[in-house]
């Protein structure tokens, strides 16, 4: 099969996966919205859920791998592109599959709504825990407050009016947000990168990107809002820094982790000798315009527990072992440094180059990669930190199949998603798999992409001149 079907039945697949996952009803991967779910009621086995799950992220995998091999063929992904915007609304309208996050989501919003203070109240203990909203909440999130930033917040608290006490019509009103979100980013995308070659590369990427539609926007989580935000202020850095500066402040307002795209466009213009005080001061205030007042409204505990949650570690990364194998915690942070220094100095030269936003979007990638990588607590979601940069890079076949090698088989460990409701095959097959093979999966990428980046450095260096020859006599 050509390289350009294959991407299309693997894309179609995958959607429909994930699709009839969400429409089957309450199950080991999505949890119940109560009144009103869009749903067909019934109750699939958490065996079948799983399998569904697998076979829909496999699928994605394997088209995002054919896709790119056939945009060497001068592969053009537009139908592409409109079945995956037709599966975007789609899943938009359904459940959202893969964790409960979109229950912590509308529960910090309805606390923000109604006036309480989502960086102190937990769910469980609002309203007395009678709440129709936030008393929705899963375990281990009941007693846990919010760890999203202020802005972040404003939107879960506007997701929250527009719900009212209804959890499926505010989870709704999240996803609509989301989606809203997501294809203004292909728009911007689209119109930004005028290149037909690296518009294609960019849209397989990222606006039609099957494994990011399924676990991003398929399980409603906030990294969409924060990585379109972030993909914006790559867009908007070089022509229109005050813009940029309210993206960066929506993508940094949402998640922390999100700030590596600031570094890399300074980095980026720093390199490119066009790094100004007047660019930097229209960049600074648009930030500021929207990171100013909302942490005002949010207070001084809006990061409290976000200190508490850069002590975990999830159970797929490369420290898992060594922590439970004995080593501090307090080593976790210089590892993911020393990770992240090791991952830039592979692949700066043959990421870092072209225009503007090239250099941008490759410093960005390399950071985003290296965090990624080297990170305590990390989960497939969080990839999209990764991929709006990725999009924009120079491209790198071997760096990008890694990567989407590595996010399908994260992603996979956190099949089928929630805590409970699994069959004790289910629960022993996919723990197991997340507990003693996610944290190789991790370390084999971590390696490959460190080789192949050294490869590449290698490749890209630049040829030294030819010693003259002393002439014959």
């Amino acid at each position: 099969m050509p390289p350009a079907r294959l991407a299309g039945a693997g894309l179609l697949v995958c959607l429909l996966g994930w699709a009839a996952v969400a429409a089957a009803g309450p199950s080991a991967a999505v949890p119940p919205l109560g009144p009103g779910s869009p749903d067909l009621g019934l109750r699939p086995s958490s065996g079948l859920v799983s399998v569904l799950l697998a076979v829909s992220l496999l699928s994605g995998g394997a088209s995002l791998l054919a896709g790119w091999r056939a945009l060497s063929r001068g592969w053009r992904p537009r139908r592409y592109l409109l079945l995956a915007l037709a599966g975007a609304v789609l899943l938009t309208l359904l459940p959202p599959v893969g964790s409960a996050d979109h229950l912590s989501y509308a529960a910090y919003g309805r606390i923000a709504a109604l006036g309480g203070d989502p960086y102190v109240q937990p769910p469980d203990t609002f309203a007395g825990g009678q709440d129709p909203v936030t008393s929705a909440v899963r375990d281990p999130w009941r007693s846990t407050t919010s760890v999203y930033g202020p802005v972040g917040a404003l939107l879960m608290a506007a997701a929250s009016l527009g719900g009212g006490d209804s959890v499926r019509a505010t989870v709704l009103c999240w996803q609509l947000l989301l989606l809203l979100a997501w294809l203004a980013g292909a728009l911007g995308l689209r119109a930004a990168v005028r290149d037909p070659d690296r518009r294609a590369r960019a849209e397989l990427l990222w606006s039609a990107n099957p494994l990011l539609l399924t676990v991003g926007l398929g399980g409603a989580h906030a990294d969409v809002l924060a990585g379109v935000a972030a993909l914006g202020t790559l867009l908007l850095a070089r022509r229109h820094p005050l813009w940029a500066g309210v993206a960066l402040a929506v993508a940094v307002g949402t998640k922390l982790p999100y700030g590596a795209v600031a570094v890399g466009v300074v980095l980026a213009a720093l390199a490119g000798g066009h790094l100004t005080r007047g660019w930097l001061l229209r960049g600074a205030a648009g930030a500021l315009l929207v990171l100013v007042p909302a942490h005002l409204w949010a207070g001084v505990h809006a990061y409290d527990q976000t200190r508490t949650a850069s002590r975990y570690v999830s159970l797929a990364t490369i420290w898992r072992p060594l922590v439970e194998a004995g080593l501090p915690r307090g080593y976790l942070l210089p590892g993911t440094l020393l990770v992240m220094a090791g991952v830039a100095f592979a692949w700066w030269r043959p990421l870092v180059r072209g225009d503007a936003l090239g250099r941008a979007a490759g410093v960005t990638t390399l950071l985003a990669a290296g965090y990624l990588l080297g990170a305590a607590y990390e989960l497939p979601w969080y990839d999209l930190l990764l991929w709006g940069p990725l999009a924009l890079a120079a491209a790198t076949p071997a760096l990008t199949g890694a990567l989407a090698a590595r996010l399908t088989l994260l992603a996979l460990a956190y099949v089928p998603g929630l805590v409970d409701g699994m069959s004790p095959l289910v629960e022993t097959l996919t723990l197991g798999y997340r507990r003693e093979v996610g944290p190789w999966i991790s370390w084999a990428a971590l390696v490959a992409v460190v080789v192949l980046g050294v490869s590449a450095r290698r490749g890209t260096a630049r040829p030294r001149p030819a010693r003259p020859r002393p002439a014959r006599p």
